[in-house]
């Protein structure tokens, strides 16, 4: 089950990739899903995450249930995108392969446990299930968040800082703009 982009939804909040299920659609084999964006939801993306584009997202995950009430997420994300160069602002193409994993417990539990002792070292996330909704459209969003290059830069692309040629001071170094102030007016250069 989807829900539209940027719609709320009683049992979930609005986030650019609103793709999720319902706690009941997990039924006791798991649910296998494979997914491909739309242009809207790719344009919808891109605008969130900074980025110029979002030339192909697709996800494949399986949902199965865990002991307490729980549900598990693993899956595969694959994403093509072009973020502006830091250097040149040309675009830059990057494919971003990426790991989902989180562990959806009911809000509550999520809740008394924040503020708690983190282990750095465990790879699932856990996530409150909003209502009966499993919100894997913004676990999708936060792992692509976190998977851009910082500082993308073209290859080859190198800062070169504008200098006035005008400005003859910011071509002398500190102690020879200092050695000219202490010479008295008369003196030869």
């Amino acid at each position: 089950m989807s829900n539209p982009i940027g719609t709320s939804d009683p049992s979930g909040p609005s986030v650019p990739l609103d793709w999720g299920h319902e706690t009941d659609e997990v039924h006791a084999g798991g649910l296998d899903i494979k997914r491909v964006a739309t242009d809207a939801e790719r344009s919808v993306l891109a605008m969130a995450l900074d980025i110029l584009d979002c030339e192909r997202l697709e996800i494949s995950y399986r949902l199965t249930r865990a002991p307490a009430e729980g549900y598990r997420l693993k899956g595969k994300v694959m994403a093509e995108v072009n973020q502006a160069c830091v250097v040149t602002l040309a675009p830059v193409h990057d494919t971003l392969k990426l790991d989902l994993a989180a562990e959806f417990r009911p809000a509550e539990e999520v809740a008394a446990a924040d503020g708690g002792a983190v282990d750095l070292d465990e790879q699932t996330e856990i996530e409150p299930i909003e209502g009966k909704w499993l919100a894997v459209g913004r676990i999708v969003f936060e792992e692509l968040a976190a998977g851009l290059n910082p500082y993308p830069r073209r290859p080859g692309a190198e800062f070169q800082p504008v200098v006035d040629p005008k400005d003859a001071a910011a071509k002398e170094s500190p102690f020879a703009v200092l050695a000219k102030l202490k010479r008295p007016p008369d003196a030869p250069q």
